[in-house]
């Protein structure tokens, strides 16, 4: 677990408790500090995701939600969009490429792979790529 997370973790409890908002916010301040990235306590990331560069330039928005296994890689964005109040749902097993931007309420399905600088506005279903700006879907090939 890398140390970002650590401290996001760290954060997400004292942001839960009545007394610790303000210490969960010099945590979030420490996080961009250190490692120039921003992850806001209220977000919901699994403690299993892996984090090959320390979240190096990420910024993961309130309210988002990350399940187990996901792999983040440096420079990427996951928040809301103007206008909409929903924010992304990243499933298991997810990989987001270098700069990969996911915006809005979009639902990404377990095991799907985000492309390096892709821009999801639309849901990505499991097993299944997105490339490009907009980002385009590409369907998992059946290897039989």
């Amino acid at each position: 677990m890398s140390i970002p997370i650590r401290l996001y973790i760290i954060s997400r409890k004292m942001y839960d408790r009545r007394w610790g908002k303000g210490i969960a916010k010099f945590i979030w301040r420490l996080n961009r500090i250190i490692f120039s990235c921003e992850i806001d306590p209220s977000a919901d990331i699994s403690p299993s995701v892996k984090t090959p560069h320390n979240l190096l330039g990420c910024v993961i928005g309130s309210d988002v939600i990350i399940g187990e296994n996901a792999k983040i890689l440096h420079n990427v964005t996951i928040g809301g969009r103007r206008g909409s109040p929903e924010m992304p749902v990243i499933g298991k097993n997810v990989l987001i490429g270098v700069g990969a931007v996911i915006l809005g309420g979009v639902i990404i399905g377990d095991g799907a792979k985000i492309g390096a600088n892709a821009v999801v506005l639309q849901n990505v279903p499991p097993e299944s790529t997105a490339v490009g700006v907009p980002a385009i879907i590409i369907p998992r090939r059946n290897s039989e």
